[in-house]
């Protein structure tokens, strides 16, 4: 296929889809931002032909990649050869995740996808997902991706036609695949994320309960649908959609006794309503705007629901608690971490349900905070003096506000090592990145957590490392954003003061990381946007300002995301 034209800026600029301002012999725009600029490449002919045999050769493609990956075989022959799929399937579906932490969606999702005949709404969907995936993984455009998420919205579109269809595991799985494909491009074009499907598979709740041949299935499936809405309902301090807060409170459906997620999920449903409760009297800069609802209501009910998180930590498995490592002695000094301590898990998915745990903690000590700042604003002021003598307990949630936010810190080594360039398929080859693990200690508490794990031909500690390099820097990228949005709103600046001096600091550092291991773009100024203009003089860094907005636009990207 000819290509007229060609782009003119650096490599690396290239690589990260922003615009370059051309300089010579380095452009301006990496040497700001500390990269290595990869130069130019030689001047383009008239014609450029652009490779696109993958498209008509799949075999070709396959093989490529494999080599590429330098990876196992995939989990199990798909119904449509399809390289992106097969690679989705392995890294994001099916490695770190067990029906023990299960969500509800992952878990499910090979299996469907493999029942479904060919052209069906979940299959083109997740092909349009995997598509989108690799793409950032090969460090490429894909409109194929676009392409294909159209044709799958537009199969759905005729199969919902079928009011049969509505109740179906296939049909619901391919609306949550949707959305998880929104999610990913909203994140990447810093713009707010859509709720069309996120409301579509809400709309499809009591249509799956009425089916009861899909029998587990179905179970997990709604769980993840009410777990996107508790979340995305926190992110966005509402109340929860009627449709699901019928559903928490009318059944045990996410009171599981087997898997302590959904039963975070059923205190978090809580934590939601109390935060939008309260919100409905707070201002932008923190003040009440109502005296309708008495601050002690708040504080007590805050303080009940903390108590219920607590018990929830104190019941979890004994393989799910972190485990403490110290850098230099358990963790190669070459990997940063907070305090020199880092806490490892036995998966991603795990380490980010603890996650989500601090953070609804952390909503909680926000009104805790938030109305001691207005009924003692002097004392509260006086950051030498933690305590207040109305309240013996504040000095009690100052404490439990840094252990919380240190957790999360100390959460950042084993999602991303030393991990310091954007992601590339030789990552799961390259032997330089270092990620903690508790196979460098000693002594290890219970190794069948995760040798249980592991795939055929691989062992179990190839399977952990590679998890982490496909799903870490996209784990934590929420934790961090949604900590830095905390502590940046009128309404938690109150807490921001109590944090370790040069912790608020380390925290934009690493998100700034993340977004660059990501390649998620710096925002500029088009010209017709509110976008904050990063562009700065060489050898400057985007002020704490810019950094907080580019986490807003991130969080706003994924507000109908699972997770913190």
């Amino acid at each position: 296929m000819v290509n007229y034209g060609c782009s003119k800026g650096c490599v690396t600029c290239k690589q990260r889809r922003v615009k370059c301002d051309q300089a010579k012999p380095k452009c301006r725009t990496c040497h700001r931002l500390g990269l290595q600029c990869e130069g130019y490449q030689i001047k383009c002919t008239t014609l450029k032909f652009k490779e696109q045999n993958h498209k008509f050769c799949n075999e070709i493609n396959r093989a490529r990649v494999a080599r590429d990956e330098n990876q196992a075989s995939s989990p199990r022959a798909l119904a449509e050869p399809d390289t992106s799929v097969s690679f989705f399937f392995q890294y994001y579906a099916g490695m770190g995740r067990s029906l023990e932490s299960a969500r509800g969606f992952f878990e499910v999702l090979i299996p469907l996808y493999c029942s479904q005949t060919q052209e069906s709404p979940l299959m083109l969907a997740v092909s349009a997902v995997a598509s989108e995936i690799l793409s950032l993984w090969r460090r490429d455009y894909c409109q194929t991706s676009r392409d294909i998420y159209i044709q799958a919205v537009k199969c759905l579109r005729s199969t919902l036609k079928n009011h049969n269809e509505w109740g179906k595991p296939g049909t619901i799985s391919a609306v949550l695949a949707l959305q998880l494909y929104e999610n990913v491009a909203a994140v990447f074009g810093l713009r707010s994320g859509t709720s069309i499907h996120h409301n579509a598979a809400l709309s499809l709740l009591p249509f799956a309960s009425s089916n009861k041949a899909g029998g587990m299935t179905h179970i997990l499936l709604q769980r993840f649908i009410l777990h996107s809405e508790i979340c995305s309902a926190m992110r966005q301090e509402r109340a929860l959609e009627d449709t699901a807060h019928s559903w928490v409170k009318s059944t045990d459906l996410i009171a599981s006794t087997d898997n302590p997620s959904p039963r975070l999920d059923a205190i978090g449903a809580t934590v939601a309503e109390l935060q939008a409760s309260y919100m409905q009297f707070v201002t932008q800069d923190g003040s009440i705007t109502s005296s309708q609802n008495a601050p002690r209501d708040w504080i007590f009910e805050a303080k009940r629901l903390d108590d219920q998180l607590l018990a929830w930590s104190r019941n979890v498995p004994d393989y799910w608690q972190p485990l403490k490592l110290r850098s230099g002695q358990d963790v190669d000094s070459s990997i940063p971490t907070y305090r020199f301590l880092c806490e490892v898990y036995p998966t991603c998915q795990i380490g980010t349900i603890w996650n989500l745990w601090r953070v609804q903690r952390l909503l909680l000590l926000r009104i805790i905070f938030s109305l001691h700042a207005i009924a003692y604003p002097q004392k509260f002021e006086d950051r030498a003096d933690k305590t207040s003598p109305s309240d013996e307990h504040l000095g009690d949630y100052v404490q439990t506000l840094q252990e919380l936010v240190d957790s999360v810190c100390h959460s950042v080594p084993f999602y991303l090592g030393n991990r310091s360039n954007p992601l590339h398929l030789a990552d799961f080859g390259d032997t330089k990145i270092l990620l903690p693990s508790p196979r460098s200690l000693a002594v290890v508490q219970d190794e069948r957590r995760f040798d249980k794990q592991g795939q055929k031909g691989q062992t179990s500690r190839e399977y952990y490392r590679r998890h982490i390099i496909a799903q870490g820097p996209w784990h934590i990228m929420s934790p961090l954003s949604r900590l830095l949005t905390l502590f940046s709103e009128g309404h938690g600046q109150s807490m921001a003061s109590f944090l370790r001096p040069g912790q608020h600091e380390w925290i934009r550092k690493q998100f700034m990381r993340v977004t660059y291991l990501l390649r998620i773009p710096l925002p500029v100024n088009s010209g017709k946007s509110k976008l904050y203009t990063l562009t700065k003089l060489p050898g400057q860094e985007p002020t704490d300002s810019e950094i907080e907005y580019l986490a807003k636009e991130v969080r706003n990207g994924a507000i109908f995301m699972s997770g913190p």
